[in-house]
């Protein structure tokens, strides 16, 4: 059967159905755990508590999410019938987690429960939507380097229109809303909106990879690594272990540094109207990056882009510590350049982790490229897991306990400390892993991506002629 061609839309649909479900998840970036203590009423020790215990779920699902698609075989293909089914679990988690229950329910124990099992299904959604978009890039683009990052990178370009938009209309469409039907009924409103625009778009994007991704009768006798094997393949790789930890650090700092940035807004200046001020602006300048980035990156190469754009959030998050309480602008641009430091590196995407994976591939024999998909969800779970259960309990440390506490100079210090000292060490540790311990080259990933494709058209064009004869 002849291979399908990538063509336009098909790249437009991939990046679209993502961007969309970004433009949904800024709620969750944005107002969740101002959600949960200012909307929820649950303290924030408990907060704490609860995240670490869901985003350890999230992990464990995580773990499981390559193996499980790898291993799994369903009559739409391989990868495009866990997009149809992640599409209802999607937008089913986000309504839950982003839905005020006080009304029904007066446990905050119990509210907390609700908002755990949601995560759950949300992020774990998500754990498997990964994998699986990963895993398709090599279905689509094949080998070409050049249509892999195509697809990432305007799947990055449209992640941060979706930004823009979302920045500027977020929190006034949440204002009209709270007249008529209440200040927290107009977050589950507006989750409505966005969640039900990445379903439809999803949906699209569904139909132009089923091209890429046929129905085989044969995948399910077709042999697969054991767990055992797939993790020892990621533990042997060295360049994997190294780019794992990279992200680790600096997913557990911005983590905690998205989780608490309303604070800075709602509570220390008190001036929460400056928050769509600030969102716009950086997701104008963060799109701006997108566009203009890629070239940096081909220039420069992926290491280089992973370094400075880690290195450039880390100096803007410091210089939020140092400077942010004087000027409200100061830390608007501080968020723009934190944000734009990281599309310098965010246009390759899972194209890193498709690197280590093409890298290990070549060099045990053992194809385990989509689990090296599924393992860019790994610190990125774990920045969860920690950053968010730091995020709960630094604002208990700080002695953050609602609304309309009152500000003292004690907890303005220790809130910076958590905005801007604490993420953006742990970012500067990553900029440096970035310089001095990863080492795979451009060269080496074409170089790698090039053997691995020979070698299975090699595979096929034998078991091609072994069937003939028989």
């Amino acid at each position: 059967m002849k291979k399908a061609v990538l063509t336009r839309a098909d790249v437009t649909s991939y990046a679209l159905s993502q961007g969309m479900l970004t433009m949904a998840q800024s709620m969750l970036t944005v107002y969740f755990t101002m959600f949960m203590t200012d909307y929820l009423k649950i303290p924030a020790l408990m907060i704490g508590t609860a995240m670490l215990a869901a985003k350890t779920i999230d992990f464990l699902v995580n773990l499981c999410a390559g193996p499980i698609v790898e291993k799994s075989s369903m009559k739409h293909g391989k990868y495009v019938s866990w997009l149809r089914i992640l599409r209802f679990t999607l937008f089913i988690g986000l309504i839950i987690l982003m839905t005020d229950t006080t009304w029904l329910i007066k446990s905050p124990l119990v509210r907390i429960l609700i908002v755990c099992c949601g995560y759950c299904l949300f992020h774990g959604s998500m754990d498997f939507n990964i994998t699986v978009r990963g895993a398709l890039i090599p279905k689509m683009a094949g080998a070409n380097m050049e249509d892999r990052r195509r697809l990432t990178a305007r799947q990055t370009q449209a992640g941060a229109a979706a930004t823009i938009i979302s920045s500027a209309i977020t929190l006034p469409i949440i204002t009209w809303f709270a007249p008529k039907f209440g200040e927290s009924a107009g977050y589950t409103i507006t989750t409505v909106l966005y969640i039900t625009g990445f379903f439809i778009c999803c949906t699209w994007f569904i139909r132009r990879a089923s091209r890429f991704d046929p129905p085989d009768p044969h995948a399910a006798s077709r042999k697969t690594a054991t767990i055992r094997e797939m993790a020892h393949s990621i533990i042997t790789n060295r360049q994997m272990i190294i780019l794992v930890f990279i992200y680790t650090f600096f997913g557990i700092g911005n983590e905690i540094y998205n989780g608490v940035t309303a604070y800075y807004f709602s509570v220390v200046t008190g001036n929460f109207s400056m928050l769509t001020v600030a969102l716009t602006c950086r997701s104008i300048v963060s799109f701006l990056a997108s566009l203009c980035v890629p070239a940096l990156g081909r220039k420069i190469g992926k290491k280089a882009s992973l370094a400075l754009g880690m290195g450039l959030s880390a100096c803007s998050l410091l210089g939020i510590r140092a400077f942010a309480l004087q000027n409200i602008w100061f830390m608007i641009i501080c968020m723009c350049l934190a944000q734009s430091g990281t599309y310098i590196y965010r246009s390759f995407g899972v194209n890193y982790y498709l690197d280590c994976g093409e890298y290990g591939y070549y060099k045990t024999g053992v194809d385990n490229r989509t689990i090296a998909a599924s393992v860019m969800n790994i610190p990125t779970k774990v920045g969860f897991a920690i950053g968010g259960a730091l995020t709960g309990y630094g604002l208990a440390w700080a002695g953050y306990s609602g609304p309309d506490m009152a500000v003292t100079g004690a907890f303005v210090s220790r809130y910076m400390t958590l905005l801007g000292l604490i993420p953006g060490i742990l970012m500067g540790i990553s900029a440096v892993m970035a310089i001095i311990c990863y080492k795979l080259t451009d060269q080496e990933a074409a170089f790698y991506a090039k053997a691995n494709a020979d070698r299975e058209s090699q595979a096929q064009g034998e078991q091609r002629t072994m069937a003939g004869n028989n």
